[in-house]
C-alpha cells in the first residue's frame, strides 16, 4: 500500500491510579508539556490525571462522556487540527475492574477514519484468578477482537493496551490480525514495567508475594488494517529525577496507507 501524508504519533500510558501521586504530578506535567503525542490513551486513570494532562494537551480534545469509566479507568485524546470525533463508545468485553470497558473512538482524518481505542486487561492478582488458577485475559483478548472487528472492519485501527501479561492475550491478538508496533518494524519491545528506578518511594514486591516484580513488556500498541509503522519507541522521562508512573510509556509514528 502506498502511504499519505497522514503521519501521526500515538501513545499509550498507564498512569498507575493514585499511586505516590503528590511525587508523581509535577513529571507527569512536564512529560504531557514537552512530549506531546497527537493521539494518546491511557489506563489506570482518575479524574486528577485526566484534568493534568488535559490542561497540558492544549491543542488537543478528548472523549467527554458521562460513563464513569471515561475518567477513572482510560482516555482517549486527538489533536484537533488533524483528527474529528466522528462517535466513541465503551464495550463491557469481561475486564473484572469496576467501570473497566474497551474504551473506542472513530476519528476522521484527511486520509479516512481511524478507530483508536484502549483497555487494561485484568491484573493477575485478582481474586476471581487467584481462586479459579484460570486466565482472565485470553478470553478478554477475543472478544476485544471481535468488538474491534465489528466497529473498523478493514479499516484503520488502534488498540493499545496495558495488557497484564507475556503471552496468550498477545497470541489472540496476533491471531486476529493485530501487528503490534515493535514486531511491525522487525525487533522485540523494551522492558515497559516496572519503571526503574522510579525517584518515588515504592515497595517491592506485592501483598500476594514478597517478590520483585519482573521487569517485563506489557504496554502495547496494536494496528491492523491501512496503517504502516514508521518508529515505535518506549519513552524514558524523568523531571527533577522522578518519573511520571511505574509504567513508562509507548509511542508509536504512524502513517496511513491507501490501495
Amino acid at each position: 500500500m502506498a502511504l499519505t501524508t497522514t503521519t501521526f504519533v500515538a501513545q499509550t500510558h498507564n498512569l498507575w491510579g493514585d499511586h505516590a501521586a503528590d511525587q508523581r504530578r509535577e513529571p507527569l506535567e512536564a512529560l504531557y508539556r514537552k512530549r506531546q503525542p497527537d493521539l494518546l490513551a491511557t489506563q489506570e486513570q482518575r479524574p486528577w490525571s485526566r484534568d493534568l494532562i488535559d490542561a497540558a494537551l492544549v491543542d488537543h480534545e478528548r472523549v467527554q462522556d458521562d460513563f464513569t469509566g471515561w475518567s477513572t479507568q482510560s482516555c482517549l485524546w486527538w489533536r484537533r487540527d488533524m483528527f474529528e470525533h466522528v462517535e466513541h463508545g465503551a464495550d463491557d468485553v469481561g475486564i473484572l475492574s469496576p467501570d473497566a470497558r474497551l474504551f473506542w473512538v472513530r476519528l476522521a482524518s484527511a486520509a479516512g477514519p481511524v478507530l483508536f481505542s484502549t483497555a487494561h486487561l485484568t491484573w493477575p492478582g485478582h481474586r476471581q484468578e487467584q481462586d479459579s488458577g484460570i486466565n482472565q485475559r485470553t478470553p478478554q483478548a477475543r472478544a476485544i477482537v471481535e468488538r474491534l472487528t465489528e466497529l473498523a472492519g478493514d479499516g484503520a485501527c488502534l488498540f493499545t493496551v496495558d495488557i497484564n501479561d507475556i503471552g496468550p492475550p498477545s497470541w489472540a491478538l496476533g491471531n486476529g490480525g493485530f501487528i503490534d508496533s515493535f514486531t511491525a518494524l522487525g525487533r522485540h519491545s523494551p522492558v515497559t514495567h516496572p519503571v526503574v528506578p522510579s525517584g518515588f518511594a515504592e515497595d517491592v514486591g506485592t501483598h500476594l508475594s514478597p517478590l520483585a516484580s519482573p521487569r517485563k513488556a506489557i504496554d502495547w500498541i496494536f494496528l491492523r488494517g491501512p496503517v504502516r509503522v514508521r518508529a515505535s519507541e518506549v519513552v524514558e522521562f524523568f523531571y527533577r529525577g522522578i518519573a511520571p508512573s511505574d509504567h513508562y510509556p509507548v509511542a508509536a509514528t504512524l502513517t496511513l496507507t491507501q490501495d
